[in-house]
């Protein structure tokens, strides 16, 4: 079985789970409050893409972003983009270090594209901290 066939499974799959779904709130077997509480919990689970090489950068950069934020609040490293992004990878580069996982010219750019999309998914108000404090440091 490929690729293509398990996704159409999954898909049809999920369709039919989200028609019973429909189907116990509308004949009010469950609470369309209940449903709502267990989306809630999913959508709280952490994200991660798996135990293998691609998964580990994942983590990698995503636990990189959240610690350069860190030191940026801290005071301890400049909110300059280029900056920020440049400790993200070091510190990408030291934990595949110390676990032994590969990492060349490829997995360099995977963690590239995931320290920017994990930036994206900072809060909202991330940027107005950052301002806040530059105020703070020029006030």
């Amino acid at each position: 079985m490929n690729t293509g066939d398990m996704t159409m499974i999954a898909l049809a799959v999920a369709v039919i789970i989200a028609f019973l779904i429909m189907i116990l709130i509308q004949k009010k077997i469950i609470k369309k409050e209940t449903f709502e509480g267990i989306t809630e919990v999913i959508k709280d689970m952490p994200v991660t893409m798996g135990s293998g090489l691609v998964g580990k950068i994942y983590e990698y950069s995503r636990a990189a972003v959240l610690a350069v934020e860190q030191l940026v609040k801290k005071g301890e490293l400049e909110p300059d983009d280029e900056i920020r992004k440049n400790k993200a990878m070091l510190i990408v580069a030291d934990a595949a270090r110390v676990d032994d996982v590969p990492f060349g010219i490829d997995e360099q750019k995977l963690a590239s594209d995931y320290i920017e999309a994990n930036v994206h998914e900072l809060p909202r108000n991330q940027a107005k901290v950052i301002a806040a404090q530059d105020e703070g440091k020029t006030g």
